[in-house]
């Protein structure tokens, strides 16, 4: 249930989800940890359940059920925060995105770091470097970066614990920075002792066009799927659904 303890049995087996393009680092994908993140806050603590928040209780014609128009608490603090705390509305929603704006800042700090060890990276294979002088390397990328998607992968947690959230960003840019000082190293040890050169991804498109992302195909590939393939997969729910019995309940 903790960030290490999935990163050490992901490198007890050797798993990788894909390899970077650029520094050769064996990546891992964080598959939205939500609960487990949840898991460690203080609602959790509190014996506070998904439900309670997400699917709070409503009332109809007399009956009192969960919602199951499963979203955000913030569209129905009323029901979800309320019930617990007394606050007005706009403090509590404020006191959520506070959280949320101060955990996205430091992440954002660990991806700029991130970006530039992948070059540096980068770089230090185009001068010659060994697998071997590499190794380290890449795993501290690895590890920061693993850190970087689990805070980023899980939509909530930011607020569902900003303390562990926090921790495991710092822990990342620890992380990172080492492999930086690595690279640094090695970098001059290769005969190379100016500034690297970073590339501008200061927005999307400059981004998707330095890794070489043909957006123009992808979009168009994204259009014909909307087009052709969900509406078969509606007709085929439809279809399936038509068979399941009527409850009387």
């Amino acid at each position: 249930m903790q960030v290490e303890e999935m990163e050490a049995y992901y490198d007890k087996i050797g798993f990788t989800d894909w390899t970077h393009a650029l520094s050769r680092a064996p990546m891992l994908k964080a598959q939205h940890p939500d609960y487990e993140v949840y898991s460690t806050g203080i609602h959790a603590e509190r014996g506070v359940s998904c439900a309670d928040c997400h699917m709070p209780y409503k009332s109809e014609g007399g009956m009192k059920f969960t919602d199951h128009h499963i979203q955000s608490p913030l569209n129905n603090v009323a029901n979800s925060c309320q019930v617990c705390h007394r606050e007005e509305t706009a403090t509590l929603v404020k006191n959520v995105y506070d959280r949320q704006d101060k955990v996205h800042e430091i992440r954002t700090e660990l991806e700029d770091n991130l970006v530039r060890a992948h070059v540096e990276a980068k770089n230090a294979w185009g001068l010659g470097a060994t697998e071997d002088q590499m190794q380290d390397i890449l795993m501290d990328i690895r590890h920061a970066q693993w850190r970087w998607d689990y805070a980023a992968a899980g939509h909530g947690n930011s607020f569902h614990n900003p303390l562990e959230l926090s921790r495991i960003i710092s822990s990342g840019n620890n992380k990172i920075q080492d492999a930086r000082l690595k690279l640094a190293r090695l970098l001059a040890d290769l005969g190379h002792n100016q500034p690297v050169d970073y590339p501008d991804i200061s927005t999307k498109a400059k981004a998707q066009e330095y890794i070489g992302l043909d957006m123009a195909k992808l979009n168009s590939e994204k259009e014909e799927f909307i087009k052709t393939v969900i509406p078969q997969w509606l007709e085929a729910a439809k279809e399936r659904e038509a068979t399941y019995p009527v409850s009387v309940n």
